[in-house]
């Protein structure tokens, strides 16, 4: 792997370690975001040659992005983001009340809040799976969850702010083995971790283009398992996901005079974000040009354990999870006793090192470990160890003193 090259591409002037939040796109993901405003201005965006140049684009971004994953071109639509995606699953079920859903304890906000909505509104149940220290799900006591009601299992692929990575194949065989359909919030490892849908084994999952994979904001998708996309209804009628008989006032999903071949595009609606997809499509392929995802989890993996090292020789830092790099997905939670996280935040921004400190909206992980929150360090494949080096100096009890004296 090029490091040289990498940062060339990346000209980032601070010590960037907030990839699970948002990474910084390499420059040729910002010229391929700007392809479509080039073609709009060349040729207006709506004439018949820039239509078909955008269309072109359009099924190569879509090609891109479901060989990522070992899916079809079929089986993903492109959405503004990993909350919408799953969002469109969870409206999109047809769950009647007194069904169940089962997500794990440790999940992101929203894999779980459009089911409680649903849970408010027609009554279904919404079973949370147990997990136990140092932050991984328990198989046996989420299978003992699974009963002739179940509709659903939700799994958080890695919670952003503990990054222990869950087992989700061992869950889509359980899912199998129980005719349950899995759907797998992948948002923050998808361009980190080599992923394979048919492996893994779930029906749906959720991605985010503007984390690991460093496409722009704005830029996602959503898989949807052939096999069952008929299955989903969806949450928005438009002009372009079915059509519309003025003659008899009737709205068919199935006849789409714009899509005619692919079912999933009925939960797609309105007018396609043509650069976002642009911008996640060549994110993907830059990604394949510095080596594909399993050299990048190589390298993440190498920092990791370097800088959890570093972190280890400060006095004070307490690492949420197991502190063993090879369970992390790229990022660890930190706490340090006898100062707030946020005060740690904000001293580490205002020395250049671009981190956020929050709760993070993972209330199970805050709950198991009995802390409010955690600062967060993510490493990607551009970073470089003289990074880490000054972002754990800054948390050496002497620079963080003043810190002190405030409590």
């Amino acid at each position: 792997m090029d490091i040289k090259k990498l940062r060339e591409d990346t000209p980032c002037e601070n010590i960037y370690l907030n990839h699970v939040s948002t990474s910084v796109p390499p420059q040729q993901v910002i010229e391929a975001l700007n392809e479509y405003f080039r073609i709009a201005v060349r040729y207006g965006s709506t004439s018949a040659k820039a239509q078909d140049m955008t269309a072109r684009l359009y099924q190569k971004a879509k090609q891109n992005v479901s060989c990522l994953i070992g899916a079809t071109e079929e089986e993903v639509v492109f959405v503004s983001n990993g909350s919408q995606a799953i969002g469109i699953i969870a409206a999109g079920l047809d769950l009647q009340s007194g069904d169940n859903v089962i997500v794990d304890e440790l999940s992101f906000i929203s894999n779980v809040a459009p089911f409680l909505k649903l849970k408010a509104e027609k009554g279904i149940e919404v079973k949370f799976a147990p997990a136990n220290k140092p932050g991984i799900i328990d198989l046996e006591r989420l299978e003992e969850l699974i009963d002739e009601r179940t509709k659903l299992i939700s799994l958080c692929h890695m919670a952003n702010s503990l990054g222990m990575v869950q087992p989700a194949e061992q869950v889509g065989r359980i899912a199998k083995q129980y005719q349950v359909l899995y759907l797998l919030d992948a948002a923050n490892t998808v361009g980190l971790i080599p992923i394979d849908v048919k492996q893994i084994g779930c029906d749906f999952m959720a991605v985010s283009g503007r984390k690991y994979l460093r496409g722009p904001a704005g830029s996602a998708f959503l898989y949807v398992n052939a096999q069952v996309v008929d299955s989903i209804n969806p949450i928005f009628a438009s002009w372009n996901n079915g059509v519309w008989d003025w003659r008899e006032d009737d709205w068919d999903w199935n006849k789409n005079i714009y899509m005619p071949h692919s079912g999933i595009e009925r939960l797609s609606f309105g007018e396609i974000n043509y650069p976002a997809a642009f911008g996640l499509s060549r994110a993907v392929e830059y990604a394949q040009e510095i080596g594909g995802v399993a050299k990048i989890k190589k390298r993440v993996d190498h920092l990791l354990a370097y800088l959890i090292e570093k972190m280890h020789s400060i006095d004070g830092v307490e690492i949420i999870g197991s502190g063993d790099s090879a369970d992390y997905g790229g990022m660890i939670g930190f706490n340090i006793k006898g100062i707030l996280f946020d005060d740690i935040g904000r001293h580490l921004n205002t020395n250049n090192v671009g981190v956020m400190a929050h709760s993070f909206f993972s209330p199970g992980v805050l709950k198991m470990f009995g802390i409010k929150g955690v600062v967060r360090f993510c490493v990607h494949c551009w970073n470089i160890e003289e990074e880490f080096d000054r972002a754990v100096e800054l948390l050496k009890p002497e620079k963080l003193a003043y810190l002190r004296k405030r409590l």
